[in-house]
């Protein structure tokens, strides 16, 4: 176990000196612009402050947000598993099995790093116009009932009426946590896969391929949208609007990770008797 957790914190420590890390400014400043401003400007208009944490779960549950995020994690984890001299030396002095728990454990690592990320930069940008609320802001809920003629505007999609009509602040949180944290590993596992089958390349095109077909599908809310995790990390897509009832189970999108995930990861297992570490 030792020696499994030296590899994962090794990885992880050589990830966050990587110059890939610099990704995770460009992703606050996307964040910033997409998301506080329009928290600000609600703040503004309303002449009340809005929730800080409401800003993690529109980062979590808007429509374009949900494309980006992913998106940038798989350039941040392009490289996993990396493949240098200290890879090589891992991979010789231990069993593979032990090699390959140690990258599984740096995903979960890299995938929690992310969230806690994303969670404590968007609380920090709104410190200005929100505050402390145990429930959802009196500004977002009341929105479109004091600007009825304001239908379209941006902020109506990055919270919508079908999340906060439907569960509490604190659930959308622990919803928005757990299952962003899912979609990233299910990603980082698929490159893992690929990887052991010196496949590298299709593992990126089959990430990507997740992420815009999960996208184009929740927009067009179509049946198939449910193949894909893109549709199960997102809360408010498994609630109608107004009627107290799942379009979806929640619990099904939790099991639907946590079966994919435990299949990727007895896929790496397996994969380990013909995996070569210098075979490209």
């Amino acid at each position: 176990m030792r020696t499994i957790l030296h590899i994962a914190f090794a990885e992880f420590r050589r990830w966050m000196r990587s110059s890939r890390i610099i990704i995770l400014a460009v992703m606050l400043v996307f964040v910033h612009t997409q998301i506080i401003t329009t928290l600000q400007d609600c703040a503004a208009r309303m002449g009340e402050p809005v929730g800080i944490l409401e800003g993690f779960i529109a980062l979590g549950n808007s429509g374009v947000i949900v494309l980006v995020v992913p998106a940038l994690f798989l350039v941040l984890m392009a490289d996993f598993p990396q493949k240098a001299g200290i890879d090589f030396f891992y991979q010789v002095r231990t069993s593979k099995r032990k090699w390959i728990l140690g990258q599984i454990l740096f995903a979960v690592e890299a995938s929690v790093f992310l969230v806690v990320f994303l969670l404590a930069a968007s609380v920090v940008m709104l410190l200005g116009c929100g505050s402390w609320m145990t429930g959802f802001s009196h500004a977002v809920t009341h929105y479109s009932a004091v600007f009825p003629e304001r239908t379209g505007d941006y902020i109506l999609q990055l919270l919508p009426e079908n999340l906060y009509q439907q569960m509490t602040l604190g659930t959308a949180v622990r919803h928005t946590i757990l299952l962003m944290l899912l979609y990233f590993l299910l990603l980082a596992l698929v490159l893992l896969v690929s990887a052991l089958c010196n496949q590298k390349y299709a593992g990126l095109l089959a990430d990507a391929a997740l992420i815009i077909l999960g996208t184009v599908s929740t927009s067009a809310e179509v049946s198939w949208m449910w193949l894909f995790p893109m549709a199960h990390s997102i809360s408010w897509v498994h609630y109608e609007k107004y009627l107290s009832r799942q379009v979806f189970p929640m619990t099904g999108s939790y099991l639907y990770f946590i079966v994919i995930c435990g299949a990727l990861a007895a896929v790496c297992m397996l994969a380990a008797r013909k995996y070569q570490a210098g075979r490209t």
